[in-house]
């Protein structure tokens, strides 16, 4: 305990930021001793005499005992410790620099910040600080004095191996040298990144202060930099010394060539950001790199530093980086920094499938993309800033399906094949609102939406009618019964699914995605001229939705526009649009959005855009239109009340053709509200059918039956018959023709090959199903056996099938080969697979039938056997094994024929041929074991030229080379493929040549 240790009788107080050792030697120097014969009294062991360790690793034990045995206050030496930890990079062995005048004046006590490497000059005395002893040449204060007699204060204390005397110089007399003014502010700004570390004040100086060695370092490893010119310009006196570090280790430097590194560093490093971005710019050759990092530079560095570095050293290089590397560092925007790739995930909730509608108005250009995947490409880029490399790869597929890196990669090059600098402005915005996400947030989490939304029914076909009618639109067709929704009401379905989620309909698997290909245009259309009174009753619909999944979120939201504040974007902001000129073409002369485009120069979905903030003017609609009759219905709810019939039908004993000619409503109409008010009608003579329009849309529109209609109205079917023939109606063939499996449409979002099967004809559903199984055997025979009917049968009604189809849809069976589904056979039976389909199919077939489909693919596998593969014949007159040729593989054995065996190694081959041949040194492998080619290592010389500084080679390259045999067997080869029909090698070079889809 340090209670129980002995007090010294002699006593000194040490100085503000004096060295531990100092204190030790003045103290010692009272007792006259030697001061490594005082530390057993201080409880400090006699072998730790490294004054380096005794001043940065002395534990808090030890500095408590050492106030005890020295007599001192608790928490005297608290200066002198902390002045020992905030040393953050000593100098090489251990030393320390001095000021002759500092030593001079206070009596020989030495200061703990010579000891740094950083610590160059005396501001008080304005001194460059010397490095060694002017007799002995050597760094003083490494260790401890030993010995048994005192040292005159401010003397060198080095002692020769094996020798008694010691140097003794009085290095308070050495002559002073007079600091440059750079050296002079090096220094300055070093003590206040100290200060201002030490005291906790300012995060960013310990963090450029633990960086300060790595950029050091770095600087100095620049070979183009004359660092010793540098330092003779601040002490043109001095000596010079090694100044490239060995093995990323500091050499030992003197305090003139160590402020020349300063100097350059306080302005890559200092508080002016663009003179720091200038500076390194500036260098010569450039700010060297490998990939995105500092050549020279360990990754663990590089990833470790958190000083402004990083950010200055990507901004530097930014003009040199891809547009995928700029997006991930952010290095067009002061906010460079390396990728870490933990916020691109949370920053996915915020982000909508299909960007912003006004952030894509101000990127997209007047042309060269399509609307839909430029948004979902541009929503995917906001994922990109901050993401590594890695996670660059995997993170727009998980987020979009339909977007993959090679989209973001060529709306990245679309944007570089612009004028400058359009690129650069359009980098910044997606930056800038990446940077607002992850700081400010978003009021809307769309994955949230993208999880419970798609299983709300969003709206049905009465509160779409109402909606509609109640804004003086039309709704559209209803869907009958058994089908899905369709027309207007599939649209405003996808249009609420948009509004609320930002979903992208591009996207095959999505529930509402576009199915044909003038779907989106239609769709859009509808967006379009959706009126600003209906377009208010979906957006107040919308936030019901929200209300009713229990989401507090405003239905609608988008980044600020500031954020393009100063940025030239590509497109145009949709708000600005000349609307007189856009009403006039679309409204007015009932021209097209496009015309609208061309006039003002913009892209045509700019235009839509803007159209869904222009008012258009509300339609007249006939008297029998559904707008009209609704409203009628509505007044006719209010007229038409329990009461009204109680008073006038029931008690006034009036007849419903008096009450229709009263209100103007039609009979029917108050037939089925007395009805629904629960009123009884009297019987009577059966009404009779007098409006030819009415039944005209019941009888062809609706395609009701005469039975149903009269249900309807409560007459017999005879009565509804006579009228269809007094109001000269055709009535439809008896029989067949009016069940409804011929009159029955599908859902038009359907396939086109299964609509055409299905439409118009019976047991279309029952075609498609054997066709299933069909493909399942190698042959119809076998299906037909397996299901136990006739061959013929199957025959019959595939031809039947493919006629409806209009294509072939497999290929029959040969001798020796299996039937195959064709492209069009196998997109259907793609189609036969998906949930809505079966659906649809479980209606004409039996479920149990159905669920049998998995075993009639078992019994199908059972019938197909592999045909035994020929073996290869070996060659006549070459001595190498035949090896099966594939065009990868030759491409790799004409590239070993052209090129010299010290240009081939596998990873130079493959960039090269530019194809992957598979693992290709697994193919090398082949070859060599078949005699085609030998191989042998990378000698020693080149192997070491290719070695990093300060780091080693590396793995050896392996080349190889053909054998004679092996060349002529590649001849061989490449004549015998060149020598094939064009039929044999057209679909391989069909399916190579096929060009990549571009946006």
């Amino acid at each position: 305990m340090t209670e129980d240790w002995p007090t010294l009788p002699l006593r000194t107080a040490p100085m503000a930021a004096e060295s531990v050792d100092s204190w030790i030697e003045a103290l010692a120097r009272r007792y006259r001793l030697a001061p490594s014969l005082l530390l057993p009294a201080l409880g400090l062991s006699t072998q730790g005499r490294s004054i380096n360790r005794l001043v940065k690793g002395t534990s808090q034990e030890a500095w408590r005992r050492m106030e005890a045995a020295a007599g001192l206050p608790a928490g005297a030496l608290q200066t002198v410790q902390l002045a020992g930890a905030s040393l953050r990079t000593t100098l090489v062995g251990g030393g320390s620099r001095f000021c002759p005048r500092c030593l001079g004046e206070n009596g020989g006590r030495w200061l703990v910040a010579w000891r740094s490497n950083w610590t160059v000059a005396c501001t008080r005395h304005r001194l460059l600080l010397h490095d060694t002893c002017p007799s002995c040449t050597r760094t003083p204060r490494v260790y401890l004095p030993g010995g048994t007699t005192e040292l005159p204060p401010g003397t060198c204390a080095y002692q020769p191996h094996r020798r008694a005397e010691r140097c003794g110089t009085d290095l308070a007399a050495h002559s002073a040298t007079t600091a440059h003014p750079a050296v002079l502010a090096v220094q300055t700004w070093i003590d206040d990144l100290h200060q201002a570390a030490d005291h906790a004040s300012d995060p960013e100086a310990a963090a450029t202060l633990t960086d300060l060695p790595v950029v050091a370092y770095w600087l100095m490893a620049r070979e183009e930099i004359d660092w010793q010119a540098r330092a003779a310009e601040l002490a043109f006196d001095r000596t010079p010394t090694q100044a490239t570090p060995v093995n990323g280790r500091l050499p030992r430097l003197d305090a003139a060539l160590v402020a020349g590194v300063l100097d350059l560093a306080r302005t890559v490093l200092g508080p002016d950001h663009d003179a720091g971005v200038t500076a390194l710019r500036d260098l010569p050759h450039g700010p060297a790199r490998t990939g995105v990092m500092p050549a020279g530079m360990s990754i663990p560095r590089w990833h470790a530093m958190r000083g402004p570095f990083p950010n200055r050293f990507l901004r530097a290089v930014d003009p040199g980086l891809t547009a995928m590397d700029r997006l991930r560092f952010k290095s067009p925007t002061p906010a460079a920094e390396q990728p870490t790739s933990r916020g691109a995930a949370e920053r996915g909730r915020l982000i909508p499938h299909l960007i912003w509608p006004d952030w894509a108005g101000r990127l997209l250009p007047v042309s060269g993309f399509h609307p839909d995947l430029f948004r979902a490409t541009a929503a995917t880029c906001l994922l990109i800033p901050g993401t590594s490399e890695r996670a660059n790869h995997t993170l727009p597929n998980r987020f979009n399906r339909r977007v993959t890196p090679a989209h973001v990669s060529v709306l990245l090059q679309g944007f570089g094949d612009l004028p400058a600098p359009t690129l650069d402005h359009v980098l910044t915005a997606f930056c800038r609102i990446a940077t607002y996400l992850d700081t400010a947030g978003s009021p809307i989490d769309y994955q949230r939406r993208r999880e419970q939304i798609p299983a709300h029914p969003l709206i049905t076909w009465a509160q779409w009618r109402d909606l509609a009618c109640a804004a003086n639109s039309h709704p559209g067709e209803s869907p009958r019964n058994g089908e899905s929704s369709h027309g207007r009401y599939l649209h405003v379905k996808r249009h609420l699914l948009q509004l609320l989620t930002g979903a992208d309909l591009g996207t095959p698997t999505h529930q509402f995605a576009f199915t044909r290909s003038g779907d989106r245009s239609t769709y859009a259309d509808f967006t379009a001229k959706l009126t600003l009174p209906l377009r208010a009753a979906l957006t107040a619909h919308a936030e019901r939705i929200l209300a009713e999944l229990g989401i507090d979120e405003p239905a609608t939201w988008s980044p600020p526009a500031d954020l393009a504040q100063g940025l030239v974007l590509p497109g145009t902001d949709t708000t600005a649009l000349d609307n007189d000129t856009i009403r006039r073409i679309v409204v007015d002369e009932q021209r097209t959005a496009r015309d609208a485009a061309e006039a003002l120069g913009v892209h045509i979905e700019h235009v839509r855009l803007a159209l869904e903030h222009l008012d258009r003017p509300q339609r007249d609609w006939k008297p029998r239109a559904l707008p009209v009759t609704w409203q009628r219905d509505q007044e006719m709810t209010q007229v038409a009340t329990r009461e009204f019939f109680a008073r006038e039908y029931v008690l006034g004993r009036r007849t419903l053709n008096d009450l229709a000619a009263e209100t103007g409503y039609h009979r029917a109409l108050l037939a089925k509200a007395a009805r629904a008010n629960g009123i009884t009608l009297k019987k009577g003579k059966a009404p009779v059918v007098d409006d030819p329009a009415w039944l005209r849309d019941q009888y062809y529109k609706q395609r009701k039956s005469t039975s149903e209609i009269a249900a309807e109205i409560g007459t017999t079917q005879m009565t509804v018959n006579r009228a269809l023939h007094q109001f000269g109606f055709t009535p439809r063939p008896p029989g067949v023709h009016s069940t409804p499996q011929m009159m029955n449409r599908l859902d038009g979002r359907l396939s086109v090959d299964i609509r055409a099967a299905v439409d118009g004809g019976l047991k279309g559903w029952e075609r498609l199903h054997r066709f299933q199984i069909a493909m399942a055997f190698p042959t119809l025979a076998a299906a037909a056996h397996h299901l136990g009917i006739n061959p013929a049968t199957l025959v019959t009604q595939f031809k039947r099938l493919e006629g409806d189809i209009g294509a072939a849809l497999f290929h029959r069976s040969t001798s020796g080969k299996p039937q195959q589904p064709t492209k069009r056979g196998r997109k259907l039976l793609d189609y036969l697979t998906k949930e809505h389909i079966l659906k649809h199919m479980a209606q004409s077939i039996p479920r149990h039938e159905l669920a049998q489909l998995s075993g009639h693919e078992k019994a199908g596998a059972s019938e197909q056997f592999p045909r035994p593969r020929r073996p290869i014949s070996p060659f006549n007159n070459i001595a190498v094994t035949r090896l099966p040729i594939t065009t990868a593989m030759l491409a790799l054995l004409n590239d070993l024929l052209t090129h010299p065996d010290d240009q081939c190694y596998g990873a130079l081959i493959l960039t090269r041929i530019r194809r992957d041949p598979g693992n290709i040194y697994e193919q090398l492998k082949r070859l060599q074991a078949a005699g085609w080619i030998t191989s042998r290592l990378e000698d020693d010389e080149s192997w070491n030229s290719r070695a990093t500084p300060g780091r080693g080679p590396g793995r050896r390259r392996t080349y190889y080379r053909l054998t004679p045999a092996g060349q002529d067997a590649t001849l061989h080869e490449t004549a015998r493929l060149a020598a094939k029909p064009p039929r044999q090698r057209g679909k391989r070079k069909q399916d190579e040549s096929k060009p990549a889809q571009h946006q």
